[in-house]
Order: structure tokens, then sequence, then C-alpha cells
């Protein structure tokens, strides 16, 4: 097959590896340097990141950016290739290369100000007397998970918005070629994405939320950090693809990804809520005596990630009757 025959989604799945793998990279150099580099802390660092509350988060930090890069690097090349109604372009090359060093540089300056930043919300916002203590008497814990909030709240954006301008840009040395039209978004497509999402959204949770329950439970090993960070949003990722397989509709009016991006948004906060609300209510309802053994139960915890993965496939349902239409007259 030629290049100019290859359908509209190789292209963006090229763009999206590639973008998949360039921040791949980065990251793993950034992290060689930080360890290998002259730093009078060297020791310190290396046994540092031996320790899972370390590692685990990390990791499912990178993977959850990761699926952000992805996302959007194939959603901003599909949607460029449809609005043209072309499957490729001329110079599929030169977009790639164009597309992979406009990234590189964005990165660059993305990282490295929000590690500014990082910094200067460490001086003014951790600190004793700082604003989130006195106007809203957040204690430490509570001040860094508002100052992990805010990092991932701006990151996210910025992540996705420079990923956009990037392929945006690219396009530019490049013109549409080979057959007209492209392949629209199938339900296939709209799961994963919704999946992805909700992978994503779990694992920004885990890593914000982390660090007040690892103050809790001090004594967690690597088989409860493994746990948390990676194989539950991988079994929440197999789950919410899979329920919204059987319940969005076969032939979908309007099959955007960024009603797929909203979907799994929307299930995984649907799913947020509800576990709150039922949450408070069972706590309100049991005795001291009945919350220490819960505290300490695995069945208890069991039981509990049963009930949030219900609440789950509740939010993709809820979300798939509410985003998607049947076909009026759609075969079955």
């Amino acid at each position: 097959m030629t290049t100019l025959s290859r359908p509209a989604y190789s292209l963006a799945w090229r763009i999206a590896v590639a973008a998949v793998l360039l921040r791949l990279a980065y990251t793993t150099l950034v992290q060689a340097y930080s360890l290998l580099g002259p730093s009078p802390y060297m020791e310190q660092l290396r046994e540092n990141f031996t320790q899972p509350s370390v590692l685990a988060p990390l990791l499912a930090n990178l993977v959850s950016t990761l699926v952000i890069v992805g996302l959007a690097a194939w959603g901003a090349t599909r949607h460029w290739l449809t609005r043209h109604g072309t499957s490729t372009v001329d110079q599929p090359a030169r977009l790639l290369g164009t597309f992979l060093a406009l990234q590189a540089l964005y990165t660059l300056c993305l990282t490295s100000g929000m590690a500014i930043a990082q910094n200067a919300m460490l001086g003014s916002l951790i600190k004793s007397g700082s604003l989130l203590e006195e106007w809203f008497g957040l204690g430490i814990t509570g001040r860094f998970i508002t100052m992990n909030l805010l990092i991932r709240a701006i990151t996210i954006p910025l992540e996705i918005i420079g990923i956009c301008l990037a392929v945006r840009i690219a396009t530019w040395t490049a013109a549409p070629a080979g057959p007209a039209g492209s392949p629209p978004l199938t339900r296939r497509h709209v799961a994963w994405i919704c999946g992805l999402t909700i992978l994503a959204w779990q694992t920004s949770v885990s890593i914000m939320l982390g660090g007040y329950m690892q103050m809790h439970a001090m004594g967690a090993g690597w088989t409860e950090h493994a746990l948390g960070y990676w194989v539950l949003p991988i079994i929440l990722l197999v789950l919410s693809t899979l329920v919204c397989l059987n319940v969005l509709p076969r032939r979908l009016e309007h099959p955007a990804m960024g009603r797929a991006v909203a979907l799994g948004s929307l299930a995984f906060w649907f799913a947020q809520a509800l576990g709150i609300g039922l949450g408070l209510a069972v706590l309100t309802s049991m005795t001291w005596n009945q919350l220490a053994w819960a505290a300490e139960s695995q069945a208890a915890a069991v039981l509990a990630l049963l009930i949030y993965g219900a609440l789950l496939a509740m939010g993709c349902l809820f979300g798939a009757r509410l985003l998607y239409r049947a076909r009026q007259g759609a075969p079955a």
C-alpha cells in the first residue's frame, strides 16, 4: 500500500504514537539526568526512587500524561483530516518531523515553566501563614492537595493546547492528498476514548490524593501501591470500555472526539459524586466499632471497589443515554 492510499486513522495513529514516544523519551532523559547528574543529594534521590511511595505515583503520572498526549495528537490530526475531507497528506514525513520538533520545544518550555510555578507555589501556598491557611483554614495536607490540584488543572489544558497547536502548525507544511473523505469515529473508537479518558482522570485523582492516603498508611508496600496506582486504573479502563461498547447505539449520530471525551469525564465524575454521597451516608450510619472494623477489613475494601466499579458503569450508561442517541429507523 502506498503512502497516499493509507486511511486517515493511519496518519493520525502515526502522529499519536510518535508524540507518545517523544514524550516518553523526554521524561526518561529528565529522570535519568536527575539520578545520574552531578548533585550533592544523588544517593538520597536514588534511594527515594526505589521506594514504592515515589515510584508508583511517578509511573502513574507518566501514564496519565502519555494518554493525554496521545489522545490529543490523534484527535487533532483526525479533526484536521476530516475538516479537509481527505485521508492523508502529500508530505507525511515532513508533517511528522515538523510536529515532533514543535512538540519537543513546547514540552521543554511547558515542563520548565511548571517547575518554576511549582517552586513558587511551594513558597506561597504551602508555608505557614499562606493564603490557603488564612482564608480557608487548610492544614498542611489540604494545602498540598490544593497545590497538586492547581498544578494538574493548569498542566492538562496546556498540554492539550500545545499538542493541538503543534499539529495545526505542522499541517502548514503539507497539503491534503489521497482518496477524498475520511472514516468517521466508530463505536469502538468512542468506547476506547471514553475508557482512556477515565484512565487519565483516575490516575490524576489517585496522584493528587495519594500523598494524603500514604500519610495514613505508612506500612503500605509495593502490593498496595501497585493495586492503587496501576491495577485499579487498568481494571477501570477495561470495565468502562466494555460497558460503553454495550450501551452505545450501533449507529452514532454525532461521533465526535470531544463528545467521547465528555462521555468519559461525565461517567467518571458521576461515579465520584454518587460515591461520595453514598460513602457519607454509610459513614453516618456506622458506629465507631464498625468503622474500625471496616478500616482494617479486606472484605470491606473489596466491597467498596466493587461498588465503585458499579457506579462507574452506571456513569457510562447515564452518559451514553445523555450524549448519544440511536438514529431513527437504524437497523439493529
